[in-house]
């Protein structure tokens, strides 16, 4: 997982932070997805160009987890962002 590179979907999605949470707008279907404070700090740290271990970092400061376990966690948010399609690969 660390060495895989994604990049937020800029082309076909907007980013909003409401309060601690987010919000994907999906311009090409018009839908709406209500992202929670993690799934926003890491659709956002991608937006920021941030890799994988720069957003375990912050996120196991400041949550104060460890690393093993965020890692864990990180994994199933990816995804749900791969799904949305908030979230693609980069293919070099």
């Amino acid at each position: 997982m660390e060495n895989t590179i994604y990049i937020f979907n800029e082309k076909k999605v907007l980013l909003t932070q409401l309060g601690e949470e987010g919000v994907a707008f999906d311009i090409e279907t018009n839908e709406y997805y209500t992202l929670n404070e993690t799934l926003f700090k890491i659709a956002n740290g991608i937006k920021n160009h941030q890799t994988l271990p720069e957003i375990i970092a912050n996120l196991v400061q400041e949550y104060d987890i460890t690393e093993s376990f965020c890692q864990e966690e990180i994994a199933g948010g990816i995804q749900q962002l791969l799904d949305k399609k908030i979230i693609i690969f980069q293919y070099d």
